[in-house]
């Protein structure tokens, strides 16, 4: 956070993923992809990291967006590009469904956070999802990735 400004109160991301200090959501988006890049995780705790300042950061629901899903199936692997510009390989058991809104998300950041699948991230997933005795997975080449219901 600049020197300039003063540390809000009350950062939290609610459970539709919306991003909040206090009462007042957070709009503007160039301020939402700086607060998500400082965005860690330390003993379970979130926190806004900036040089040796830490901002505590109630989490909800899904602190990021998935805009892009990149599937390698020579390789097996399944990468998702989050709305902050960074990357992540997907793994087993971290694909899932919001029990409330049945959006496909899935776990970042080490576990810590969740993502929740863009319109054109989801699009780009469903050609690769097949379904086995009521389950449902991702098929990535000769790699399946299950995708939990209700995660």
């Amino acid at each position: 956070m600049a020197d300039w400004w003063p540390s809000p109160e009350g950062v939290r991301v609610g459970p539709d993923g919306g991003w909040s200090v206090g009462e007042f959501r957070i709009a503007h988006l160039p301020s939402l992809l700086f607060l998500k890049a400082r965005l860690v995780f330390e003993d379970e705790v979130a926190f806004l990291v900036e040089g040796d300042r830490r901002l505590p950061v109630a989490i909800e629901g899904p602190a990021f967006e998935v805009t892009e899903l990149r599937l390698d199936p020579a390789k097996g692997e399944a990468r998702v590009v989050l709305d902050d510009g960074s990357e992540e390989v997907l793994g087993h058991d971290t694909l899932g469904t919001d029990p409330n809104t049945g959006r496909v998300e899935c776990l970042v950041r080490g576990g810590h956070a969740r993502a929740a699948f863009s319109r054109s991230a989801h699009q780009a997933l469903l050609p690769h999802v097949e379904e086995t005795r009521g389950r449902f997975y991702l098929r990535v080449g000769s790699r399946r990735l299950a995708i939990r219901a209700g995660a």
